[in-house]
């Protein structure tokens, strides 16, 4: 054929990315393309031999591998270093020569040891912070998961992708029904998930752990990622913190307490004016001590150090209960209280509730105009008064820390922490909070419970 009478051997060697030579067995060079005279001769290609090029102990070791395979008969590889750069040479023989194939590796090596240190840092860093990394292929459902991952679950690595879910096979069983339902959220909304769970080692130690998953894609296919952090030692600390802020809030409060006692026993001896001054002395305590409930509230909450501890309780009983323990301040303010509640038995923290209910009914209090209406169905409770309601420049702080509305007179200013609170508290207890307002129509507020908070 035309095409094939025009073929040019020499031409493919000078457009190949590799360095090519032929040498003889006495050591001469009988080809160089382009490329590898550029590198060795400067672009010249006379005829010449290895020692020309290169040095005496480089020569020795050219020449000792031409020799043997012209010996062997047989293609082979070997790694040559040159002016700092470093190649995989592929030999092959022929009859009378050998033809040399150099394939400059010098970033692939670097980039190799790059990922190599990197992977050791890695490596440290999930150690040193005791998070693990685990990945999941849908299509093929294999898990990967780091060293880390192994050791924080106490099983010995197997250097294998693996089949079993050795996640859902540890964790506890109360625990796992939260964990699949976060791993169904991500899958319908794509949006990451965190959450806190237990687990326990074949060797029977329990650990807590934060984990968090995501998803990622390769090569266009969507794949489950995720991490698991040992923070059993930092719940220990925890505990011991919880136990420090309940000292000092007792401590604090203590005093207060005891003008309480004081204040009994003076209102035997008082006048009537006396009695109006020590009912007022009275608010005012009160409003100190509802104060710095939430200053502590907040400082454990931020701290991580109210721990969530649920049970199964009434949640209508539990909000009769606080109604009538607000009666009095609700009569005060010539408000009355409007209840329409179901019997509902739900698994939840119910300290938590109790302070969240108590929160937004102190809230409500300070805006009803006359009414506050309380309520709850099978997953959720709200709490709505009839004031004059939150504009709409002001519905984007109100969850912030001491924010409160620009209409709230001095006698009805608390902390400014009571919906930040809510808020914070019903994120621990996996519950969502929504709220409704209208300038002069009032405002609701609402918990929506996790499907796992429900008893029955």
């Amino acid at each position: 054929m035309k095409d094939q009478k025009n073929f040019r051997p020499d031409f493919v060697a000078d457009i190949t990315t590799n360095l090519l030579l032929e040498v003889a067995k006495d050591g001469g060079v009988l080809f160089l393309n382009n490329k590898a005279a550029c590198v060795f001769c400067g672009g010249k290609k006379e005829k010449c031999r290895l020692d020309d090029i290169f040095s005496k102990e480089d020569t020795v070791f050219l020449r000792q591998n031409v020799g043997t395979s012209l010996y062997q008969q047989y293609p082979h590889h070997f790694y040559w270093s040159f002016r700092e750069r470093y190649y995989i040479v592929y030999v092959y023989p022929t009859e009378k020569s050998v033809w040399l194939c150099l394939d400059d590796i010098t970033e692939k090596r670097l980039l190799t040891h790059l990922l190599h240190v990197g992977s050791q840092r890695m490596m440290f860093a999930e150690r040193g912070a005791r998070l693990g990394y685990w990945e999941l292929d849908i299509v093929q459902k294999k898990f990967y998961w780091s060293e880390e991952m192994y050791r924080i679950f106490g099983v010995t690595s197997t250097g294998k992708m693996l089949r079993r879910n050795l996640i859902r096979e540890q964790i506890y069983s109360e625990d796992l029904v939260v964990y699949k339902q976060k791993l169904k959220e991500l899958l319908r909304s794509h949006q990451d998930t965190f959450g806190v769970v237990r687990i326990v080692t074949p060797a029977g130690e329990t650990k807590l752990c934060r984990f968090m998953a995501g998803i990622i894609y390769e090569n266009g296919e969507a794949k489950i990622a995720g991490v698991f952090q040992d923070v059993s030692d930092l719940a220990a600390n925890k505990d011991e913190l919880v136990r420090c802020a309940a000292q000092i809030g007792h401590d604090i409060r203590q005093p207060l307490q005891n003008m309480n006692l004081l204040m009994e026993k003076l209102e035997k001896e008082c006048s009537s004016r006396g009695l109006e001054m020590l009912e007022g002395l009275r608010k005012q305590n009160r409003q100190l001590i509802n104060m710095l409930n939430d200053f502590v509230d907040a400082d454990r909450l931020k701290s991580g150090c109210m721990p969530v501890q649920k049970q199964r309780f009434d949640l209508k009983k539990l909000l009769e209960d606080l109604v009538e323990a607000y009666q009095e301040a609700a009569v005060d303010r010539n408000v009355k209280f409007s209840l329409r509640l179901e019997n509902v038995m739900i698994f939840q923290d119910q300290f938590l509730i109790e302070r969240i209910v108590r929160n937004l009914l102190e809230n409500a209090l300070k805006y009803a105009h006359s009414q506050i209406k309380i309520g709850n169905d099978g997953r959720s409770f709200w709490v709505a008064d009839d004031g004059h309601g939150i504009s709409k420049n002001e519905q984007k702080h109100i969850f912030n820390k001491f924010y409160q509305c620009d209409t709230l007179n001095d006698i009805k200013r608390g902390s400014g922490l009571g919906l930040n609170i809510v808020y914070q508290i019903a994120q621990a207890i996996d519950a969502k909070i929504k709220f409704r307002s209208r300038s002069g129509k009032g405002t609701v507020f609402k918990i929506i419970f996790h499907s796992s908070g429900i008893s029955c």
